[in-house]
């Protein structure tokens, strides 16, 4: 009965490892200063910046708008740098828009983006399910799936 419980707690946090971690908006300042010298030196003409850190400290992420006038976002880390090349909405590939519809029909896209980390480049689908009344909207039940470029499902994973 104990290998059981034990079992059962290690799969209870293993799996609590797999939700992203909450991003909070956070000043220029409180970001470590070699982070900000990568992105200024990759986007000397970035305008609108703003970052946001992980609850966890491990990334800041810089969204801002580059000089073609798209929004664009790289995310900082120990372990690299990710770049995301954010879609405008009458431009999402049908196949993600299909899949998502069939897969999670209670829910709807808040965004998609171009994902690259590390020259491999997939596309990222938020999804959340919207309750409230009115004006008062909240998002439940959200979630990130990622896609191959050809729009083939990789994996879903749920935030906090």
């Amino acid at each position: 009965m104990k290998k059981i419980l034990l079992l059962a707690a290690l799969i209870a946090m293993s799996q609590t490892m797999v939700f992203a971690q909450k991003e909070l908006s956070i000043k220029e300042a409180g970001v470590p200063v070699r982070f900000v010298k990568d992105f200024q030196n990759q986007n000397k003409e970035a305008k609108d910046v703003s970052w946001t850190v992980t609850d966890d400290s491990v990334y800041y992420m810089a969204t801002f708008t580059n000089a073609d006038g798209d929004r664009q976002a790289q995310r900082f880390s120990n372990h690299g740098t990710e770049t995301r090349y954010f879609i405008d909405e009458q431009y999402y590939p049908h196949a993600i828009k299909d899949t998502v519809a069939h897969r999670f029909p209670s829910h709807k896209i808040s965004c998609i983006y171009i994902r690259n980390l590390k020259g491999k480049m997939t596309y990222q689908a938020r999804i959340a399910r919207k309750t409230g009344f009115l004006f008062w909207k909240k998002e439940t039940d959200v979630k990130t799936v990622s896609f191959e470029t050809d729009g083939k499902m990789i994996e879903v994973v749920d935030e906090k």
